[in-house]
């Protein structure tokens, strides 16, 4: 069924061809753009979002197996179809494993091609649905994230507001506190949630291959720059560009990337063009940039202009209300992921969690989950089964050490206020994990603490 939004972009250098497709295909209710060369045509995919393609392998500009990698890299999700003459049906083939769906032969049958074209776009809104399905798990992911404590009710309070908004977002906070999902939140709660979410890890990228990645690059730019290439400025137009790990960028970045911000254009790397461009700025760090700023490492005028609206992300030891929630969803993500019957923890293995001081935050009790839902051998997951060592668990030797020369009487004090307080007070649960009456916990409190409040 062709459908307003059926747009197909037909790439051939032969106007006879591309007037003979035109034709066909808006006799069929399709809207058709066209190109005649490679240069033409990547604007118009980045700018119009062809739901399907026809591409010529014979273009008078640009080699067709190329462009196509090229068009892939900015929409690796659209169809393209690869109009090839007889004599180069092994090109086709290559195209083939290079990412095309299919190819036809010229001169080519209009019902043949018009059926092939259906069922490819077809096969294509069916992937988009899967897609758009695994997009909606994700925000349910995202939601869920932001758990029950306080502190984390306040973030997602603050990110309705300034998701309405055109301000540059600065995400703070330790590793594996989920700054990338906020990042993507944020871009979907905004008006740019159509657009393009491009998002860059600014570690381990020289400045060369960093600056290329950005801003694009020119033919001849450099040794190797056989073709001029989109930049992710170009390929975030109206959309979100995220900088993951923004204090590793190197200075002689940031003065570009403030450049762009403050006037909203650029050059490509050996260019001379000038392109205008309309991003929203999400930036995110784990460092103090203020401190990055005195050691000389991170520009003071980027900070100011990055920081219009500063997020910072708790630690998952700051939210504990936050942390058998999340457990739980994750045992529920993994038990159907890995075909798992796993329904929950053990009491014990709750007050492990939830005393844990989780370094690693989020990232790392989604994967202490993944292996414990692999690990256990019932349908819960028992202390035992959670991977927790490490520095947390020293620690916990060292007190041990320094009480066991306590009475029988201060230690089982000592426990009781253990308990209490990874069960954030609450009695009965606590009388449950100490195996006793609450009653019996009761009076326990009161002969070593007073009245329980």
């Amino acid at each position: 069924m062709v459908t307003a939004k059926d747009k197909i972009l037909v790439i051939d250098d032969q106007p006879s061809v591309r007037f003979g497709l035109r034709r066909l295909l808006e006799g069929e209710g399709y809207r058709v753009l066209e190109a005649e060369t490679g240069a033409q045509a990547l604007p118009i995919v980045t700018e119009n979002a062809p739901e399907l393609i026809l591409l010529d392998l014979r273009l008078p500009d640009v080699n067709g197996l190329e462009l196509l990698t090229r068009i892939k890299e900015i929409d690796d999700d659209v169809p393209i179809i690869i109009l090839t003459a007889h004599g180069t049906i092994e090109s086709a083939i290559l195209a083939l494993k290079s990412g095309a769906e299919n190819f036809f032969t010229k001169p080519f049958d209009a019902e043949s091609i018009l059926i092939l074209i259906a069922k490819t776009l077809e096969r294509s809104r069916a992937r988009r649905e899967l897609l758009l399905a695994g997009l909606v798990q994700e925000r349910v992911t995202s939601e869920f994230f932001h758990g029950e404590s306080e502190a984390i009710l306040r973030i997602y309070q603050t990110i309705e507001r300034l998701a309405q908004s055109d301000s540059t977002v600065l995400l703070q906070g330790e590793t594996g506190t989920g700054k990338g999902v906020i990042a993507r939140l944020i871009h979907r709660l905004s008006a740019r949630n159509e657009k393009p979410f491009v998002a860059v890890n600014c570690a381990g990228l020289s400045r060369e291959l960093l600056e290329s990645e950005l801003f694009g690059h020119e033919k001849g730019a450099f040794t190797g720059a056989v073709a001029s290439k989109p930049g992710l400025f170009e390929l975030a137009h109206a959309g979100t560009i995220f900088f993951d790990e923004i204090a590793e960028m190197e200075p002689a970045i940031q003065a570009r990337v403030l450049t762009v911000l403050e006037e909203k254009r650029f050059r490509r790397v050996g260019g001379i063009q000038e392109k205008e461009v309309d991003v929203r700025v999400v930036a995110a760090t784990n460092r103090n940039l203020q401190a990055e700023i005195k050691r000389g490492r991170f520009r003071e005028d980027l900070f100011y202009r990055l920081n219009v609206m500063p997020l910072t992300m708790p630690p998952l030891k700051a939210r504990r209300a936050d942390i058998l929630p999340l457990a739980k969803h994750f045992i529920l993500h993994y038990s159907q992921r890995l075909n798992r019957r796993v329904q929950g923890v053990t009491p014990k293995a709750e007050v492990l969690l939830e005393s844990y001081n989780w370094p690693g935050n989020i990232r790392e009790l989604r994967n202490v989950i993944e292996r414990a839902v692999i690990l256990c051998s019932g349908d819960r997951i028992h202390a035992s089964d959670l991977p927790l060592g490490g520095p947390e668990l020293l620690e916990s030797a060292k007190q041990d050490e320094s009480e066991q020369f306590l009475s029988l009487e201060e230690v089982e004090r000592l426990h009781i206020q253990r308990i209490l307080t990874a069960t954030g007070n609450n009695l009965s649960r606590g009388a449950e994990i100490l195996g006793v009456t609450r009653s019996t916990l009761y009076n326990k409190m009161r002969r070593y603490q007073g009245e329980p409040s």
